[in-house]
């Protein structure tokens, strides 16, 4: 049984954010959930990095048991509130380990603040956001729409179903933490402003000063269309063919401008989907681990 982390509220610039914490010595480590996650979504990746470390998991704004308010959704401003949250959790300087969308706020974050950053994991955080629609319109096999009007039980059904990775406590914790249906259709929609400015601007990985580790996800057939029947050979054959010839080329692009840009930069692919930190922690565990050791680099 995992161990169960101590919740607790801080309020950067008058915005309350929930925060999970683990461990209480030993250098700062902040996990980062992507969009449409909360802090719950760690909680067995963050205990397997605890031993030595004191883990924090922030849920931004709007998000979970986070506050939601009216305006200053820009990705600066998410940056500079989750350097206020560091500032009320007494982490002077941490490593952060961001997922999905995350990674794009805290490369803001180690972009404007290098002093506040020792080290940058992405998980499968590396992302073109202005190639994506793109890409997803041309999927053949396109999951349903996510029932967000529907009820507790439609809401795990499609998570259980469509979501790639496997269904875990994590994942069931962090539905229970979801707002009510239309304040997440509220809260969606306050998200798209900061969508569209990272498509518009992406992230400057070439200034960051600090190790950074990609953990991208080495995605399949079975990683992105679990949901399909696999007696089909003409759906595995369009599905197979989506993936290499479209959805392929564009994440690879994303990851080799992380390479070309970020110079204390490394890529390490992940066998799964995008909650591969889920469905591989371990894996993922031990990699992190081992990035935590990296020195820094030398001042220029």
């Amino acid at each position: 049984m995992t161990p169960e982390p101590r919740s607790v509220f801080v309020e950067p610039g008058g915005v309350r954010l929930h925060c999970l914490l683990w461990g209480d010595e030993g250098d700062p480590l902040l996990l980062l959930p992507g969009l449409g996650n909360s802090a719950h979504v760690f909680r067995e990746l963050a205990p397997a990095l605890a031993a030595n470390r004191r883990v924090a998991a922030v849920t931004p704004r709007a998000h979970g048991a986070s506050a939601t308010p009216g305006d200053g959704y820009t990705v600066a401003g998410l940056a500079a509130e989750l350097r206020g949250a560091m500032d009320a959790l007494g982490m002077e300087r941490a490593a952060l380990v961001a997922h999905s969308f995350a990674g794009v706020v805290a490369t803001r974050l180690a972009a404007d603040h290098p002093e506040r950053v020792s080290h940058l994991v992405y998980l499968d955080g590396i992302v073109d956001y202005a190639g994506r629609d793109r890409v997803v319109v041309r999927n053949p096999f396109p999951p349903p729409s996510r029932p967000l009007l529907g009820d507790a039980f439609q809401q795990r059904e499609w998570l259980r179903r469509y979501v790639p990775g496997f269904w875990c406590e994590p994942l069931e914790a962090d539905l229970a933490a979801r707002a009510p249906a239309v304040e997440e259709i509220r809260r969606l929609e306050l998200m798209i402003p900061v969508a569209a400015e990272a498509a518009a601007h992406p992230p400057p990985y070439g200034v960051l000063s600090c190790p950074a580790l990609a953990l991208v996800a080495a995605e399949s057939v079975e990683s992105h269309f679990g949901w399909l029947d696999p007696a089909d050979a003409e759906a595995r054959r369009r599905a197979e063919e989506y993936l290499w010839t479209i959805r392929l080329p564009w994440r690879r692009a994303a990851v080799e401008r992380f390479r070309r840009q970020a110079r204390h930069g490394r890529v390490v692919e992940v066998p799964g989907g995008h909650y591969f930190f889920l469905s591989a922690r371990d894996r993922v565990a031990d990699e992190i681990r081992a990035f935590l050791l990296t020195p820094p680099p030398p001042d220029p």
